[in-house]
């Protein structure tokens, strides 16, 4: 009685092509979770900054409806808030008459890159008389 032995085992080739492909999706995987969860913590950082940039920017906007050009508004400064060190600039400009235009940028190191949120109000100087 004679036994046949066949094969019944993967090739090499098949083998490495498998590698490569479960390789590729771990990949891809990784790269996604990592995707999502930057930005998770930029959307994060951005519900917690944006009741302090309001309360800038209502301020400036109360120093130049009361005052206009003779309002003391601070410019610049730097806070900490959950370990992370903010700096932030505050700009405004006369464009018409008595309208200002304010710009309050912020900024912080997020991993190896500079984040930032920017927003805008406007404010109205009535002379009073």
């Amino acid at each position: 009685m004679t036994l046949k032995i066949g094969n019944k085992g993967f090739t090499l080739i098949e083998v490495m092509v498998t590698t490569v492909v479960l390789s590729l999706g771990t990949v891809l995987i990784y790269g996604a979770f990592f995707t999502s969860l930057d930005a998770f913590n930029r959307y994060t950082n951005y519900l917690n900054l944006i009741p302090w940039m309001d309360e800038q920017l209502w301020q400036a906007q109360d120093g130049l409806n009361k005052f206009g050009a003779l309002a003391q508004l601070q410019t610049t400064g730097e806070f900490q808030k959950s370990g992370k060190t903010f700096s932030w600039g505050l700009n405004y400009s006369l464009i018409d008459g008595g309208l200002y235009k304010i710009d309050l940028d912020l900024y912080w190191q997020q991993g190896q890159r500079k984040a930032g949120l920017s927003r805008s109000a406007y404010a109205e100087y009535k002379k009073k008389e």
